[in-house]
């Protein structure tokens, strides 16, 4: 077996395990070759250390902080403020219901300042969202969000009281935004401190069926807004909506939107906040 190494940068090689070598010139070929290897064990260990010291362990509190996004500081209550004020023709096109009646009477005593409601025409859902943009007189597509109920199909949870272990949450997003199925789940698992974290099989969200949407909401089928759930479900938004003032929602109805601002949702709703794409 020839052993050819490099001398001093030269192209010379020298050739080791002919026989013809005394032990003392060996013992001088392998010095500089253990100081190499030496040199590189020292040289990976010292790299294993700063990759270890760097960030800290996987999974821990500082890394779990990094997931999560605080808050808004709360908008002051207005001191006029009596209740939220439509105008039935313009706002709600000459209809007004009793969900409605409701809806306006939670938002005036929760307090929700910022609400506002609108109806739209029956065939908003086939709009492209440009123009249901300007129907609500949003600035932008990124204003308009779904609200969608999600269900752990894993845990042994039969209700919605533990936030950190719920069978169902709420989740508020963009219609431009593409929501990420490992994200969100992570933001789950690690609501908890990591010795009592669920496993990662321990969670598989999917959405709800209608059904479960209905007895969740109070609300018709496709009319899920946050306001008055019929059960209080964990809410989680994505941190997107944090550079907006406000967004609009699902009203109660089909039909009816909801223009809430990222304040007011966060003070009285209190959600998760992460990133979900």
């Amino acid at each position: 077996l020839l052993d050819c190494i490099f001398v001093d940068g030269n192209s010379d090689l020298e050739v080791q395990g002919t026989g013809n070598n005394t032990k003392e010139d060996n013992d001088k070929r392998k010095k500089p070759k253990n100081k190499k290897d030496n040199n590189k064990k020292n040289k990976n260990k010292n790299k294993n250390n700063n990759n270890n010291n760097k960030g800290g362990k996987k999974g821990s509190s500082a890394d779990t902080k990094s997931i999560y996004f605080p808050a808004p500081e709360p908008e002051p209550i207005p001191a006029d403020f009596k209740g939220v004020v439509v105008d039935i023709e313009k706002d709600l096109m000459g209809k007004d219901t009793d969900v409605q009646r409701r809806l306006r009477e939670l938002c005036g005593s929760i307090p929700i300042p910022s609400a506002k409601f609108k109806r739209a025409p029956s065939d908003y859902y086939s709009w492209q969202l440009e123009q249901r943009r300007d129907y609500l007189e949003a600035p932008h597509v990124d204003y308009l969000c779904k609200t969608m109920i999600m269900r752990n199909t894993k845990t042994e949870a039969t209700d919605c009281s533990d936030r950190t272990n719920s069978k169902y949450y709420m989740i508020v997003i963009q219609y431009t935004a593409k929501m990420n199925k490992e994200k969100l789940q992570r933001l789950v698992r690690f609501l908890r401190p990591e010795k009592e974290r669920f496993g990662k099989k321990s969670i598989n969200l999917r959405v709800a069926s209608a059904e479960d949407g209905v007895v969740l909401s109070g609300y018709g089928h496709n009319a899920v807004t946050p306001v008055g759930m019929a059960v209080n479900v964990p809410m989680i938004v994505s941190h997107r909506i944090l550079e907006l003032p406000y967004i609009w929602l699902g009203g109660g109805e089909v039909d009816v939107k909801l223009r809430i601002s990222i304040p007011d949702l966060c003070r009285v709703f209190k959600p998760i906040i992460g990133d979900l794409g």
